[in-house]
């Protein structure tokens, strides 16, 4: 719970940053369409794709609306957002209705099952979110890496064939990753002179110089995530 409102306030912050820029507001769109198109599906007339698209058309303004209209002082973002564009796909529906002149057949919510409606709505939004902005953080952080790599000379099939299938084999890797970054000297020689100490590294880790070199893309690519700004790809070195 602590960490949904965590994210919550996250998205507050980046409803209130929206309203400011263009880009923002783009970026925060087109992160809720799935959420936008939740709201639709609840709503629209089954069998009938234009007017789902109508209605999701109506409920992207209506999402812009409520980001322009938003007030970080009055409370979450989520709730407030759900609330204005489900109260504007109603009346798309009922404009619908009346134009044919049935009878509008939406179902009134049981008033007890609101707000678990409501902070379901929330943390499923949230979840979308985070998965997508996870997913453009790795490929980003994927990019650098391969940058990094390439100052190196090394590319990612390479690293690819060079990387140890045994668990034993990479663990024991593991170990002279961890030995090397605790080595201010060692780690300084190969960030600043782009030297691989073999020699040094053997001496403090006891390994044989030859398994060292088979091992030094590994080494070096695991040391590379292990050192620099990587929060997604070190829980896959960890």
């Amino acid at each position: 719970m602590a960490e949904v409102i965590e994210k919550t306030a996250f998205i507050d912050d980046r409803a209130e940053a929206a309203k400011l820029s263009d880009e923002g507001m783009e970026l925060l769109i087109e992160d809720f369409k799935p959420f936008l198109r939740s709201r639709v599906s609840k709503y629209a007339i089954k069998g009938s794709p234009d007017q789902q698209e109508d209605m999701f058309s109506t409920a992207m303004i209506a999402f812009y609306e409520a980001v322009r209209g938003y007030e970080k002082e009055k409370g979450h973002f989520f709730p407030f957002a759900n609330r204005v564009v489900c109260e504007r796909l109603i009346d798309h529906v009922r404009g619908i209705y009346r134009q044919s002149g049935r009878t509008v057949p939406l179902e009134e919510e049981d008033e007890e099952q609101k707000p678990a409606s409501s902070s379901a709505i929330v943390e499923l939004s949230i979840r979308t979110y985070e998965i997508k902005r996870k997913q453009e953080q790795l490929a980003d952080e994927i990019e650098q890496f391969k940058s990094e790599l390439t100052t190196w000379g090394i590319t990612m099939e390479t690293l690819s064939k060079q990387s140890p299938k045994h668990q034993k084999v990479r663990d024991s890797y593991r170990m002279v990753v961890s030995a090397i970054a605790q080595t201010p000297d060692i780690v300084q020689t190969i960030q600043l002179k782009r030297y691989f100490p073999i020699k040094a590294i053997s001496e403090i880790t006891g390994l044989p110089q030859k398994k060292l070199e088979r091992a030094r893309i590994f080494i070096l690519a695991s040391l590379i995530i292990k050192m620099g700004d990587y929060d997604y790809l070190s829980e896959y070195v960890s």
